[in-house]
């Protein structure tokens, strides 16, 4: 169905990744396509008490490199990712910081995507409110979001 395959991992959750993975892999074997991974490592103090920052906690805002967490988190990407990759086949990673549906759309703009392969939680009542990052990601989107709801 599609010649190149996004499919967004959350690090800390195996089911991001375990569930969608191996789907992209081989829809993208099938149609003759590519798959990439993408992580994004969220703005760290848009959910953190800014009280932890002023108490030296996580030692202050200005000593955060950016960088070296989104370094880290490629690194930990490759890590999760080379399991799943048969031989003969390979799997770009990309890291990003920000926030994770805005990462995800513009990854796909930037890469010509044709199809974002992706989970999603059950929502919960803050997701009604708020609204959850695949809900996001299908309604902006301008390719196929193929939706992998978790059991």
């Amino acid at each position: 169905m599609s010649g190149h395959i996004l499919v967004p991992v959350d690090l800390d959750d195996p089911e991001s990744w375990e569930l969608t993975l191996p789907r992209a892999i081989r829809e993208a074997q099938a149609a003759g396509g590519k798959v990439t991974a993408l992580t994004v490592v969220p703005d760290l103090f848009a959910g953190l008490d800014w009280r932890y920052t002023i108490r030296g906690e996580f030692e202050g805002a200005g000593e955060f490199d950016m960088r070296k967490l989104v370094e880290e988190a490629e690194r930990r990407l490759e890590q999760v990712v080379a399991p799943h990759v048969p031989a003969g086949f390979s799997v770009d990673t990309i890291a990003r910081h920000g926030t994770v549906y805005d990462e995800i759309l513009d990854v796909a703009d930037e890469l010509g995507i044709d199809q974002i392969i992706m989970t999603a939680r059950r929502p919960s009542l803050r997701d009604y409110l708020l609204g959850a990052n695949a809900a996001k990601v299908v309604g902006y989107a301008k390719c196929s979001v193929n939706i992998i709801r978790r059991a």
